[in-house]
C-alpha cells in the first residue's frame, strides 16, 4: 500500500497517491490547468478534461443515459454512479462509517460524511475571501462562491415551466421536480411512517426525526444551549446571535 505521509490517505495505486499529495499542496506550488473560457482550474489534468464537458452542447458529446430514468450525462463515470440509485443497498457495496450508523452506495459520500466527525482544528478549511464563510468540504466553497457573483457573470440555469432561475444545475434539477406529478417520479418513502417526498435528501433529513439524539451526531450552538441533528437548523439558529449583536 502506498501511504500519504501527511493524512490517514491510502492505495494501492502509486499515480492515485501522486494525484492525491497534489491536495496538500498550495496553488503557488504546483502547475495549475485552467480553463480559457470561465474561471475554473484545477491541479489535474483530467479534471480539466472533464470540466471542458460543462461548456459542450450535448449535441457535440456522446451522452450516457440511464435505462431505468431520464437522467443522462456527459460523463460515463457520473452514470455509473447515478445507476446505484436504483439498485437496492443489498445487492451493491456500501461504505460504512466507523463512527455512527452512516452507511452509502458511494464512496466519495462516505469521505465527505468523515468530515462530519472531524473538529475544525484537525482539517483543512476552505474559506471565502469575500465574506465569513468557510467549510470543510471544497466543493461546498465553490458552490458558495457563486452567491458573489453577478447572473451576468455565470451560467444561469432556467426553468422552461416558471420564471424560476438558478446559479446551480442541481437546484434547477430539485426545482423541476416540483412540476412533475408524482406518478412521474421515483418517491423517496420513510419505512417508520408514512411520509414520502420527490427528494432524497428531504428523507434524509426526515430520517433524523425518528432517530435518539444518542444515535446521531449534533450541531451544538457554542453561544447557548441550543443543539439540533441539522446543520441547516443551527446555521438558521446562529442568525439569532448575530442580529443580537448588531442591535447592541
Amino acid at each position: 500500500m502506498y501511504k500519504c505521509e501527511m493524512c490517514e490517505y491510502q492505495t494501492r495505486h502509486r499515480k492515485s497517491l501522486k494525484d492525491h499529495i497534489l491536495v496538500h499542496k498550495q496553488v503557488s506550488e504546483v502547475q495549475m490547468y485552467k480553463c480559457k473560457i470561465c474561471e475554473f482550474q484545477t491541479k489535474h489534468r483530467v479534471s480539466l478534461r472533464k470540466h471542458l464537458l460543462v461548456h459542450k452542447d450535448i449535441s457535440e458529446v456522446q451522452m450516457y443515459k440511464c435505462e431505468k430514468c431520464e437522467y443522462q450525462t456527459k460523463r460515463k463515470g457520473d452514470l455509473k454512479q447515478h445507476s446505484l440509485r436504483h439498485r437496492d443497498i443489498s445487492e451493491v457495496q456500501t461504505y460504512k462509517c466507523e463512527i455512527c450508523e452512516y452507511r452509502t452506495k458511494q464512496k466519495e459520500y462516505l469521505k465527505e460524511h468523515f468530515l462530519g466527525h472531524k473538529d475544525i482544528s484537525e482539517m483543512r478549511i476552505y474559506k471565502c475571501s469575500m465574506c465569513e464563510y468557510q467549510t470543510k468540504y471544497k466543493g461546498y466553497l465553490r458552490k458558495h462562491l457563486l452567491v458573489h457573483k453577478d447572473i451576468s457573470e455565470v451560467q444561469m440555469y432556467k426553468c422552461e415551466m416558471c420564471e424560476y432561475q438558478t446559479k446551480r444545475k442541481a437546484d434547477l434539477k430539485q426545482h423541476s421536480l416540483g412540476h412533475r406529478d408524482i406518478s412521474e417520479v421515483q418517491m423517496y418513502k420513510c419505512e417508520t411512517c408514512g411520509y414520502q417526498t420527490k427528494h432524497r435528501k428531504s428523507l434524509k433529513n426526515h430520517l433524523l426525526v425518528h432517530k435518539e439524539v444518542s444515535e446521531v451526531q449534533m450541531y451544538k450552538c457554542e453561544m447557548c444551549r441550543f443543539q439540533t441533528k441539522h446543520s441547516v437548523s443551527l446555521k438558521k439558529h446562529l442568525l439569532i446571535h448575530k442580529e443580537i449583536s448588531c442591535n447592541v
